[in-house]
C-alpha cells in the first residue's frame, strides 16, 4: 500500500481546501512535515485514521452520539467569520496490490452540519477513477477494514504517546497484547469465543423458563447495560480528548500570540530587573575602589618614567649625603691621627733610634694620613630636593609601589568596561518588555485557558476511572453470566451442540497459543535487532524474551542477566518502544506506510541521529513524519534530506486561526527542496 495524496477540507485548523501529495520516489521513501505545536501534525494523523475507520478511530465502543459530537467538533471555525463552514471532508488516495494487480483507491469521508445538532455523514469509494458499484454502499467500511486492518494499521500509523505508552512499565503488557492479537488476527478467534458463548445462552434459554433462567436473563440484562453505559463512557472519553487537544491548540495560540507582543521578554523581567541592581551594585563599588586608588598613588602610576627619574635623582642624593657624612668623618679622624702622631709617648720606644730617622719616618706617616681617600676625590654634586631621609624613604616606597597600583586600576577599568556593557545589555532588554497593559489581557486569557485545561483533564481522569470501574463490573457480570450458564446446562442436562462447545473453545485456545507461541519467536529476534540498531549503547542488550502467556517483557544485557526496564534511560526507554512497534510492523508481513507523529521528543541527540540514520530510512516503503522544529533542526533535516520525497511545512496564522500547509520546510520552500 502507498498513499499517494491527502486532501482536507475544512477540517480542524485547515481551512480551505488543501491537498498534499504523498507518493513517495526512488529511494526517497521519507515525507517529512514540519510544523510548531498547535500547527495540526496530529490533525493529520487524526485525519487518515478517521477517513479509513470512521467511528473505529475514536475506539471500539464509541457511541454513535459521542461519534458525531466528534465529527461537529472538527469542522473547522473561526469567531471572526460571520458565516461558519457547515461542511469537512477528508479524502485519502491510495494504491494498493489486490489479486496481482495495483488499483488506486480513492476513500473520502464527508459530514454536513443540517440543522441544529444534526450531522449527516457519507463514505465515498472509488477505484481506478470509478465508484465501486459491484459493493453496496452499506458494505464500503467493511471493505476498507479489510483492505487495511485497525488493529494492523495501529502498528503502522502512531504518535508520541503510543511511544509513551509503550515506554511505560505499567502499560507495557496490555499494548503489546493487543498488538500482537491483532497482528494475528486473533480479535477473530476471541470474538467466535464471544459468540459460541452467546449461542450457548441462546440454546440454554430456548427451553420454558424457570428460576434459573430468569437468574440468567437477569444476568445477561445487566451485562448488556454494563456494555451500553462503557460505550458511553468511551464516547465521553473521545469527545474529552478532542476538547483537550482544542485546548492545546488555544493556549499555544495564545502563547504565539503573547511571544509577538514581547511576552518572553516580559518573563524574565523579574530577572533583568534584579541583574540591573547587582551591576549597578558592583559598579558602584569599583568606582568608590578607584576615587580612592585615585586620591593616593594613582597619579604616580600616570608617569612611570618620571618616578623613575625623580627615584634614581633620590638615591644620587641619598648617596651624596653618605659621602659627606663620610669626608666629615675623615677629616675628624685624621685630625686625631695627626695628633697621635705627634705625641712623645709614640716614639719613647724608639729612643734609641736616630733622630732624624724616627722625624722623617713620623712626618711621612703624616703625609700618608693627609693623602684624600677616594671618597674625598669624589666630585661633589648639588642636591635637588634636599628631602629629610624619612620622607625620601616614603616617597621611594611610594614609587615602588606604583606598579602593582597601576595593575589594580587597570583591572579595575575593565571590570568597570565589561560591567557597563553588561548594564547596557539588561537596560536595552528592559526597554524592549511591552508596557503591562499589553500583556495584562493576554496573560489572563492564557491563565483562564490553562484554568479550563486543568478543569478538563481533571473530568478526563475521572472518566477513565469510570470506564475503569465499569470494565471491571462487566468482568464481574461475564464472570456470573458464564457460571449461571454452566449451571443451568448441568440442571437441564443439555444436547449434544452445548456438549459440543467447551471443545470448540479447548481447539480455539490451543490455536491461539499455538500461533502466538510461533509468533512470539519471531517477534523476539526482531525487537533484539531492532533495539540494538537504534540505541547508542551497542552492548546495552542482548536479547529480550517475550512470554506468550502473559506477553510480560525480560530484557537480558550482554552478561545474559536480566535488565529491568527501570534501569534503562528515558531515551533507551522510547528506544525500546519504537524498536516495538519496527519489530511488530516487520513481523506484521503487511507492506504498509509508516506515520509517526513527534518521534524524536524525548531523544538525546545521539539516539536522534540513529534514528535518521537507520529507522527512518528503512521503517517502511512510505515513512510520514510529522516533526517540529527543534526535532528535526537544519542540521538532522541536512542528514535525512538525500532520503526525503517531499517536504511540507504546516504554519499557524493566529490571526485567521487556521494553518496553511505549503511545500518545503522551516527555513526551505519549494516542491523540490528536498532535492
Amino acid at each position: 500500500m502507498i498513499l499517494t495524496r491527502l486532501t482536507v477540507t475544512d477540517f480542524g485548523v485547515f481551512r480551505g481546501r488543501q491537498t498534499i501529495a504523498l507518493a513517495p520516489r526512488p529511494s526517497r521513501p521519507v515525507v517529512l512535515f514540519g510544523g510548531k505545536n498547535g500547527a495540526g501534525k496530529t490533525t493529520l494523523l487524526e485525519a487518515v485514521r478517521l477517513c479509513l475507520y470512521g467511528s473505529g478511530a475514536l475506539g471500539a465502543r464509541t457511541s454513535k452520539e459521542a461519534y458525531l459530537a466528534y465529527l461537529e467538533g472538527r469542522i473547522h471555525s473561526n469567531p471572526d467569520f460571520l458565516i461558519q463552514p457547515m461542511f469537512a471532508s477528508v479524502s485519502v488516495e491510495f494504491q494498493h496490490a489486490d489479486v496481482g494487480a495495483v488499483h488506486t483507491y480513492t476513500v473520502t469521508r464527508s459530514w454536513e452540519r443540517k440543522g441544529a445538532n444534526r450531522i449527516v455523514e457519507h463514505l465515498d469509494l472509488e477505484r481506478d477513477g470509478k465508484a465501486l458499484d459491484e459493493l453496496a454502499g452499506e458494505h464500503w467500511q467493511e471493505f476498507v477494514r479489510e483492505l487495511v486492518p485497525p488493529g494492523v494499521a495501529q502498528l503502522f500509523f502512531f504518535d508520541g504517546e503510543k511511544i509513551q505508552q509503550l515506554a511505560e512499565d505499567s502499560s507495557d503488557q496490555r499494548t503489546l497484547a493487543d498488538a500482537i492479537k491483532s497482528l494475528l488476527g486473533l480479535n477473530l478467534v476471541e470474538r467466535l469465543q464471544t459468540d459460541l458463548n452467546i449461542f450457548q445462552s441462546r440454546l440454554t434459554l430456548s427451553a420454558e423458563e424457570g428460576e434459573p433462567e430468569r437468574e440468567l436473563y437477569d444476568l445477561e440484562r445487566d451485562k448488556k447495560a454494563l456494555e451500553d453505559r462503557l460505550r458511553t463512557l468511551m464516547g465521553l472519553r473521545s469527545e474529552q480528548e478532542a476538547h483537550l487537544e482544542d485546548l492545546r491548540g488555544r493556549i499555544a495560540r495564545i502563547e504565539a500570540k503573547i511571544s509577538g507582543e514581547g511576552g518572553a521578554f516580559a518573563r524574565g523581567r523579574e530577572t533583568l530587573v534584579r541583574q540591573q541592581a547587582e551591576l549597578k551594585g558592583r559598579i558602584n563599588e569599583n568606582e568608590s575602589t578607584l576615587r580612592q586608588i585615585c586620591a593616593g598613588l594613582l597619579p604616580f602610576a600616570l608617569a612611570p618614567r618620571l618616578c623613575a627619574a625623580v627615584r634614581t635623582q633620590l638615591l644620587t642624593e641619598e648617596a651624596l649625603v653618605r659621602r659627606a657624612a663620610s669626608r666629615e668623618i675623615l677629616a675628624t679622624v685624621r685630625q686625631e691621627l695627626v695628633v697621635r702622631l705627634a705625641a712623645d709617648d709614640l716614639w719613647q720606644p724608639l729612643s734609641c733610634a736616630p733622630y732624624a730617622a724616627i722625624h722623617e719616618l713620623q712626618e711621612r706617616l703624616v703625609d700618608k694620613v693627609r693623602e684624600p681617600f677616594a671618597v674625598e676625590r669624589e666630585q661633589e654634586g648639588s642636591p635637588v630636593h634636599e628631602l629629610s631621609p624619612g620622607i625620601q624613604r616614603q616617597v621611594l616606597n611610594w614609587i615602588d609601589q606604583t606598579g602593582e597600583v597601576g595593575r589594580t586600576g587597570r583591572a579595575i577599568g575593565d571590570d568597570l568596561e565589561r560591567l557597563y556593557r553588561e548594564l547596557q545589555r539588561v537596560e536595552d532588554g528592559l526597554r524592549k518588555i511591552p508596557a503591562d497593559d499589553v500583556l495584562k489581557p493576554l496573560l489572563k486569557e492564557l491563565h483562564d485557558a490553562h484554568t479550563v485545561f486543568a478543569d478538563a483533564a481533571r473530568r478526563a481522569t475521572e472518566q477513565e476511572e469510570e470506564i475503569k470501574s465499569a470494565e471491571l463490573a462487566l468482568d464481574e457480570a461475564e464472570r456470573r453470566s458464564a457460571k449461571a450458564s454452566e449451571r443451568l446446562i448441568e440442571e437441564r442436562g443439555e444436547a449434544a451442540k452445548i456438549r459440543m462447545i467447551p471443545r470448540i473453545h479447548k481447539v480455539l485456545g490451543e490455536y491461539q497459543s499455538r500461533l502466538i507461541d510461533r509468533k512470539v519467536v519471531e517477534l523476539q529476534a526482531a525487537v533484539s535487532e531492532s533495539f540494538n540498531a537504534l540505541c547508542r549503547k551497542k552492548d546495552a542488550l542482548r536479547k529480550i524474551v517475550i512470554d506468550p502467556m502473559t506477553f510480560g517483557v525480560t530484557l537480558y544485557d550482554r552478561q545474559t542477566r536480566p535488565l529491568p526496564k527501570a534501569q534503562l534511560s528515558a531515551g533507551e526507554k522510547q528506544i525500546y518502544a519504537i524498536a516495538m512497534l519496527w519489530a511488530l510492523a516487520k513481523t506484521s508481513g503487511r507492506a504498509l506506510p509508516v506515520i509517526i507523529d513527534t518521534p524524536l521528543a524525548r531523544l538525546d541527540s545521539d539516539h536522534r541521529s540513529l534514528m535518521l540514520r537507520q529507522y527512518f530510512p528503512r521503517a517502511s516503503h512510505q515513512v510520514l513524519i510529522l516533526s517540529t522544529d527543534t526535532e528535526v533542526d537544519q542540521a538532522y533535516f541536512a542528514e535525512l534530506r538525500p532520503k526525503i520525497a517531499h517536504a511540507y511545512h504546516l504554519e499557524f496564522d493566529v490571526s485567521g486561526n487556521s494553518t496553511t500547509i505549503t511545500p518545503g520546510y522551516f527555513w526551505k520552500s519549494g516542491s523540490h527542496e528536498t532535492h
